[in-house]
């Protein structure tokens, strides 16, 4: 039993040695980044995603919430971006629900209206795992925000009419969402090191 520990021990060591390293940056608990070692460290997060080029070009204007910040504090700061995101993505849809004199267009919009606040409702779980450093739920709590952005884009299928590009807003928000998964699961490794 105590071999096996020991073993485990070691091995953790070694990754926490080997992994950030490799990744082609360092990190020192406590210390503070400033901007182009935050900009090299949310670019390699953003190659981690499925839209590289697409993730950087919406997170690159956003260095500025970063600056200063503590490894462990970016999740946290994305995630706030990423509900910021949503917000504004809603407060838009909540607008065309209220212009639009098309009953249709009003089911879409209302539905996709409920669909965002809901994932807005799972980025709120995600701040308190966050704090309660509740590694089990916060990639479930993001999972679940995304499943409410694919209900609205059924709203908004490529051939269906879409005369504010909603479709667009939610493919924009998609991104935001693979990139707080993918800075989630670099900050659940930062975490347990700690």
């Amino acid at each position: 039993m105590a071999y096996f520990l020991h073993r485990i021990i070691f091995i953790a060591l070694v990754l926490a040695i080997a992994v950030p390293s490799s990744l082609g940056w360092s990190w020192t608990p406590g210390t503070a980044w400033g901007k182009p070692e935050i900009a090299k460290y949310l670019k390699e997060v953003c190659s981690n995603t499925n839209k590289t080029k697409e993730c950087w070009y919406f997170i690159k204007p956003q260095l500025n919430r970063f600056d200063g910040a503590l490894i462990l504090e970016l999740a946290p700061i994305a995630r706030g971006l990423v509900q910021e995101k949503a917000h504004e993505i809603n407060d838009k849809i909540d607008r065309l629900y209220n212009g639009s004199k098309n009953e249709n267009m009003k089911n879409k919009y209302l539905s996709c209206s409920q669909n965002y606040n809901d994932a807005i409702a799972y980025l709120q779980l995600v701040k308190i795992s966050y704090e309660k450093r509740d590694y089990d739920n916060i990639l479930i709590q993001i999972d679940d925000a995304a499943q409410e952005l694919e209900c609205c884009s059924h709203q908004f299928t490529e051939n269906s009419f879409d005369p504010a590009h909603v479709r667009n807003r939610n493919n924009e928000f998609r991104i935001y969402l693979e990139f707080l998964k993918a800075i989630t699961n670099s900050w659940v490794w930062e975490s347990r090191i700690d």
